[in-house]
């Protein structure tokens, strides 16, 4: 009885070492997996490492490449879309430009350019009409399709710009800003010649304060007013001017079209709360409904049309707008957004004294 109580004991032991030098060979297994494993991503890394080095050294992802290439395309679209009218005068608006600036250069001798305006009238001569970037009638093409099918104005439309297409302009009075009073700070070539003369001060105009969000002390900048504010960034770069043009063949003026620029560097709360935007927005579309008999359609750009997606929902809260449940379907008859960023954006406009750009 006593020897089977003591075998039984022995594999009951020897079970038990055996159990245990499993579980360490396991042991020992994974932790040769994990070792192995630990190895084969540091190899990965690495190799992803290597492939950004490259990637980053090559010549053509350089600012010495990039900014050389940005110089010799502008030049070449101000080649295009210089007027043969400006060549005589092209001495006189460098001279202007330089003395803005306080830059001084000798007296130069007077060019006859005649000859180079002839042979660039020649030039744009043999250029075929649909290439041509100036005013050539072929602008009005869309809006007269749309009369010869015998459409006219009907609703009014109010046009709501992004980023890139609402001007921004000075109206500060302090000294250190009153050479950029009532100038193009965002648009227009004003923008470009601040930019390159003058680019501290212009990015301090710019900037927010990073507290209240708002302007800081001594700058003041508004939305550009008017159809003008948002019809082309710079000469050749349209934005809605094209719109416009074709929307007045079919009988739409001031009357019945209204832009709506706003100051898109402000968070939608401080565009109520210092510009009174929405307040506004509403107001004039309350008058377009009232006087044409029609509701309003909205044509919203980029930005614009998150901007009407938060006012349509700020209008008829009863904490903001007070318009009541059904504001938006009794004065919007439809919104037409045009690449909307209605999932957000990929990348944001940085300006600060370290990125611009």
């Amino acid at each position: 009885m006593s020897s089977d109580i003591r075998q039984r004991r022995v594999s009951q032991k020897r079970q038990a070492s055996d159990s245990a030098l499993l579980d360490m060979n396991k042991g020992a297994r994974h932790e040769n997996q994990v070792h192995e494993l630990k190895e084969e991503l540091s190899g990965k890394v690495e190799a992803l490492k290597k492939k950004d080095k490259e990637v980053e050294y090559r010549f053509w992802t350089k600012k010495r490449f990039i900014f050389p290439l940005g110089i010799i395309v502008g030049i070449f679209m101000g080649i295009i879309l210089i007027q043969p009218t400006d060549l005589p005068d092209f001495q006189t608006h460098v001279a202007l430009l330089l003395d803005e600036f306080g830059i001084v250069l000798p007296q130069l001798p007077q060019l006859d350019l005649s000859l180079v305006e002839n042979e660039w009238n020649r030039l744009r001569s043999s250029i075929p009409e649909p290439w041509k970037l100036n005013t050539n009638g072929l602008e009005f093409k869309v809006g007269e399709d749309m009369a010869a099918r015998g459409l006219s104005a009907k609703h009014p439309v109010i046009l709501v710009p992004g980023i890139i297409s609402t001007g921004l302009e000075s109206w500060s009075t302090s000294p250190e800003y009153r050479t950029f009073f009532r100038q193009k700070v965002w648009g227009g070539f004003s923008m470009l010649s601040q930019v390159t003369f003058n680019r501290e001060k212009w990015m301090a105009t710019l900037l927010l304060d990073p507290d209240t969000g708002l302007d800081p002390p001594g700058a003041k900048v508004r939305a550009a007013e008017g159809i003008d504010a948002a019809s082309s960034f710079i000469q050749g770069f349209w934005l809605w001017s094209k719109i416009v043009e074709n929307l007045a063949v079919v009988n739409y003026d001031t009357n019945n079209l209204h832009l709506a620029p706003y100051d898109w560097r402000l968070s939608y709360y401080n565009l109520e709360e210092r510009d009174g935007y929405f307040s506004k927005l509403k107001t004039t579309i309350e008058g377009f409904k009232k006087r044409e008999g029609r509701r309003v359609v909205i044509c919203a750009h980029s930005m614009g049309s998150s901007v009407m997606l938060y006012f349509f929902k700020w209008v008829e809260s009863p904490l903001h707008g007070r318009g009541g449940p059904n504001w938006v379907e009794e004065n919007v008859e439809a919104l037409v957004t045009i690449a909307g960023t209605h999932l957000g954006v990929v990348s944001v406009l940085h300006l600060s004294r370290r990125t611009m750009f």
